[in-house]
């Protein structure tokens, strides 16, 4: 039997509430701790304080920049372009993205982008056109596929 007998009693209880799951592992964590030293169940309770200290920053910390977070679909090419990019100038791929979407921002702004050609009429009722760069097989090929079934439609 390779299972510990603590593993053994919360396998017991799988699939029910999370709160039994976490008050079992409390009360296991206890009886773990009941054997130790003093010298040692401080010293596990001085480490286990830190890890709750780290874990309560970091959700601050996530927490914070909530408002600052965007979700994106980025084709598998431009993404990797983007994680090389971050590679070579030692930065993250979030800096870059921030940098170059503020650099063509400004283009756009100054009129030398634009997405003439580029937008196509879009099926859902949300938006009015789709944008697809080009470069963006993995749309293009949607654009593309769509277009060739409107054409062969016989009515």
């Amino acid at each position: 039997m390779s299972k510990r007998k603590g593993e053994e009693i919360l396998s017991a209880f799988d699939g029910y509430d999370e709160g039994i799951r976490l008050l079992l592992e409390e009360t296991q964590r206890r009886a773990e701790e009941s054997r130790l030293s003093p010298v040692e169940r401080m010293k596990v309770t001085e480490l286990r304080h830190k890890a709750e200290e780290r874990k309560r920053k970091a959700k601050e910390k996530w927490e914070k920049a909530k408002g600052m977070r965007v979700s994106v679909y980025l084709p598998k090419s431009l993404q990797q372009e983007i994680e090389e990019i971050a590679q070579t100038e030692g930065t993250s791929e979030s800096q870059v993205m921030t940098y170059l979407l503020f650099e063509a921002v400004e283009k756009y702004k100054r009129k030398e982008i634009g997405f003439w050609g580029y937008k196509h009429p879009s099926e859902s009722p949300r938006y009015d056109f789709i944008l697809v760069h080009p470069k963006d097989t993995e749309r293009t090929g949607k654009i593309e596929s769509r277009k060739s079934q409107k054409n062969n439609w016989s009515g």
